[in-house]
């Protein structure tokens, strides 16, 4: 049966190097235009993964969502992310949105060698950048993938059912739709 990609290979990497991989691209970003992340600002959520059909595996998978915050006047965040916009570009990155205007700016883009979604803006009030890291699902290493059932083939009426519906009991309340 066709499991439509459901069990195809996830990447492998351990918390830490999902954490360095989320670090470091917000830090290149930020260097883009000579910034310096505020460490004290990082706030990192591990989850368990779940397939686009709310499957769910008891192997340790796992995403990444990771953000952090750099300093910088509003007047300069659109200029600065021209700069990261152009190094996401180079990197094999899609822009997915950008904006950029005298009050705030923001820029989302999914794509590179790990598949990162990132988004930078700007943060209320305009004195600071935020970049937002999200990663795929990975699978720490040493594990067995578990493979996720498929779902189940859609089972159509057959005649007898269909029959048997025709000859149910009319409602004793036929305005009441619970019957």
């Amino acid at each position: 049966m066709n499991d439509s990609g459901k069990n195809d290979p996830l990447p492998v990497k351990s918390r830490d190097n999902a954490e360095q991989l989320a670090r470091g691209l917000a830090e290149s970003l930020a260097g883009q235009y000579s910034l310096k992340v505020d460490a004290g600002t990082v706030n990192k959520e591990f989850r368990d993964c779940f397939g686009k059909d709310h499957e769910h595996a008891s192997d340790g998978r796992f995403d990444l969502t990771y953000s952090v915050r750099a300093k910088l006047p509003g007047d300069e965040h659109g200029k600065a992310l021209r700069a990261m916009r152009k190094k996401l570009e180079e990197s094999h990155y899609k822009i997915n949105g950008y904006r950029e205007d005298t009050s705030d700016a923001l820029m989302d883009a999914k794509g590179g060698h790990d598949n990162l979604f990132v988004s930078v803006e700007s943060y209320m009030p305009a004195t600071e950048l935020v970049f937002s890291i999200t990663t795929p699902c990975f699978l720490p290493p040493g594990v067995k993938q578990q493979q996720v059932s498929a779902p189940a083939p859609t089972a159509t009426p057959t005649a007898p059912a269909l029959a048997a519906e025709a000859t149910a009991p009319a409602s004793r309340f036929p305005a009441n739709p619970f019957g």
